[in-house]
């Protein structure tokens, strides 16, 4: 083969490279958190283990090593959404944060339905693989996940195709004990209990933020010792990793929490005790499993 030859064929070769889809995106673990993107977030997920994250984006470079969930909260969506859904498929969105929480998206239940429709729409035409999930739904408010639906199926003839269902759970409400592990578990057995009624049963559930936001300093709230944080982690997450009634799950947070409480690292940096409680439970449960 003369030089001509060799050339067309490299041509060939890397024009056939070039058309090759992107890899399939990693499936979800267990274990998650929801972080800030930071320069040396890599550094601090390592130190984790295998992790999966999100941090409310998904403009943010991609983190190797450790699969993501993408999250998309306004429209229009655009070209560079498309191109980073096509680039990730098969990858977890989730559709807005907390839509019920004024302090957060704000919408109604029709106005979260017609969102969900057209990032659905949009997202299933860019990667007819990717996975959509509601926006973490506070206060695990099975009662607003069902108007949602009902006015989905009232705006759109059907109800929403979602892939799985997505919940936030702290305990807020005034008169509540923060740290109350069995109200935690009720509420998540009550919006498990809905998803059978409505028969998606079987559908993964993610716990996309929870943890004790109190106790650090915040809100006109005292300043626990971090041991009643750590107690908290330790009951909560061995349930949910025994129980399976929540199939994936992320600590509120990692990093940059301010004057929330439990980050697993702290504002230098450095694994906090929280940090070094995940990283235990973690490593711990997954040699049980």
């Amino acid at each position: 083969m003369g030089l001509n030859g060799v050339l067309a064929a490299g041509a060939i070769m890397l024009s056939l490279f070039a058309c090759q889809p992107a890899p399939m995106a990693p499936p979800l673990g267990r274990f998650g958190v929801c972080a800030e993107w930071v320069p040396d977030l890599q550094a601090q997920l390592d130190k984790l283990g295998n992790v999966w994250y999100y941090d409310y984006s998904y403009k943010s470079p991609a983190i190797a090593g450790h699969p993501r969930l993408f999250m998309v909260r306004e429209e229009p969506f655009d070209k560079e959404l498309g191109k980073v859904m096509r680039s990730h498929p098969g990858a977890w969105w989730a559709a807005g944060n907390e839509p019920n929480d004024p302090h957060q998206d704000s919408r109604s239940p029709a106005e979260y339905a017609r969102f969900f429709h057209n990032f659905t729409r949009f997202a299933k035409r860019a990667d007819p693989r990717c996975k959509v999930i509601p926006g973490g739904i506070a206060n695990a408010d099975w009662r607003w996940a069902r108007a949602f639906r009902e006015e989905y199926r009232r705006l759109y003839k059907r109800y929403p195709a979602v892939d799985g269902w997505n919940i936030h759970s702290y305990l807020l409400d005034p008169g509540l004990d923060p740290y109350d592990v069995a109200e935690f578990k009720r509420r998540i057995l009550a919006f498990r209990h809905w998803m059978m009624e409505i028969g998606e049963g079987d559908k993964p559930l993610f716990l996309t933020e929870f943890g004790v936001l109190y106790g650090a300093g915040c809100c006109q709230r005292p300043v626990d010792p971090p041991e009643k944080t750590i107690q908290f982690m330790r009951e909560a997450v061995t349930w949910l990793a025994e129980t399976n009634y929540v199939q994936h799950w992320a600590w509120f947070i990692l990093n940059n929490a301010g004057d929330f409480n439990g980050g697993l690292y702290d504002a230098e940096g450095r694994l906090s005790p929280y940090g070094e409680a995940y990283r235990e439970l973690k490593a711990l449960l997954d040699k049980s499993s």
